[in-house]
């Protein structure tokens, strides 16, 4: 080869070479940067869960292809993500239902991974929430249902209660009222432990009130065949003297004396009262003393003075009479007689004793009225 033929050939591989090298180091730098886009693609698909499909095909193993792949399968995974966001925000909402509902309900939501095992969790939720829904309706209708019965219970057992309370008060009234009526007869009701119920104690006791008066008609019949002539028709009384009389029964003989003559006595007081403040009213007005209290209030108090003294001394017991009657009992009859013109001397003689009156003896000492009393005083005084 000649040197010609060297320079040229030379020249044309250095110019060969020149035009390939940068090709070749284009060529480098585009399979490096395929190479990291694959990478990352795979690092996101990995990111998101899924595992990156595999150069298993003929095509794929042109790294063009297997990035579109790759790309493709990242785009499908990004929005089947976002659905799964939706789907998991849906089932957190319907788990969150769940346990408001009722906190010990078991749910997938934390169990779950797969989308097709969701979408059956979901429904799976949405039928657990109708079912505790239901649960809790038939709950609620049981509970106001029960309520309802309960009320309605209440009520009938309040209505129970009045009525019965309403019956006890007038079986109550009505034991009263037969107490009262045995009282009245003399006698002593039978005591409530005596019987079994209240009903029978009522009817016990209107049997005590029939046998009570039986007994107390023919006791009357006794007494009206022994009352003596003189309790019947007793000595007229006069402007100096007094009689009364007084009877009482009892189941003891003295008590029945004493009592009979308790009752004269009291008897006794009252009639001497009514006589003197009957004679004191007339001295009052006659001697003009109606405007003057002072003077009007201490006769007053004298007068209360003398009834007092009545009980005390000038009664003579002139008659009595004591009864035996069937039931074992007494009947005492007494007849006392009292000088009443005592109690009109004692009752002048406090009159001039008495320092309020002293200016009111001459208006006092000249009225008819206190000349009656000074009369039967004398008369009394004579006889």
């Amino acid at each position: 080869m000649s040197r010609f033929s060297k320079i040229l050939f030379t020249l044309v591989l250095l110019f060969v070479f020149s035009l390939g090298y940068p090709t070749t180091t284009n060529a480098e730098s585009t399979k490096q940067k395929e190479i990291q886009l694959i990478s990352d693609l795979k690092q996101e698909i990995e990111n998101l869960g899924e595992t990156p499909i595999k150069k298993s095909t003929l095509n794929l193993l042109i790294r063009k292809n297997y990035i579109a792949a790759l790309e493709e399968q990242l785009e499908k995974l990004k929005k089947e993500k976002g659905i799964d966001k939706k789907k998991q925000a849906l089932m957190d909402d319907l788990c969150n239902q769940i346990k408001e509902l009722d906190s010990d309900a078991k749910t997938v939501c934390d169990d779950s991974t797969d989308a097709f095992d969701k979408d059956e969790d979901i429904v799976a939720l949405k039928k657990i929430i109708e079912d505790i829904k239901k649960a809790k309706e038939i709950e609620k209708k049981k509970a106001d249902e029960k309520k309802k019965a309960d009320k309605k219970k209440a009520d009938e057992k309040k209505k129970a209660d009045a009525a019965k309370e309403k019956e006890k008060e007038k079986r109550d009234d009505a034991i009263i009222r037969v107490k009262k009526e045995i009282y009245f007869l003399g006698g002593t009701p039978l005591a409530e432990f005596e019987v079994e119920s209240e009903d029978a104690y009522i009817e016990a006791l209107k049997k005590q009130i029939e046998e009570l008066k039986a007994q107390k008609e023919a006791e009357e019949k006794e007494i009206a065949e022994s009352v003596p002539e003189w309790f019947l028709m007793p000595p007229q009384g006069s402007d100096v003297l007094m009689y009364v009389r007084g009877t009482v029964i009892s189941d003891n003989m003295q008590l029945a004396l004493d009592f009979a003559r308790d009752a004269a006595l009291m008897e006794l007081s009252q009639k001497v009262e009514i006589r003197l403040a009957s004679k004191i009213k007339r001295t009052v007005k006659q001697a003009g003393m109606g405007e003057d209290q002072v003077s009007k209030t201490e006769i007053n108090l004298i007068s209360s003075a003398v009834n007092n003294e009545v009980t005390v001394s000038g009664i003579e017991i002139i008659e009595t009479k004591l009864v035996t009657l069937d039931n074992g009992n007494y009947r005492a009859f007494v007849l006392i007689k009292y000088p009443v013109a005592k109690a009109y001397k004692s009752y002048m003689e406090k009159i001039d004793k008495s320092p309020q009156l002293r200016g009111r003896l001459t208006q006092i000492k000249n009225t008819p009225a206190y000349k009656e009393l000074e009369k039967a005083v004398a008369q009394y005084s004579g006889s």
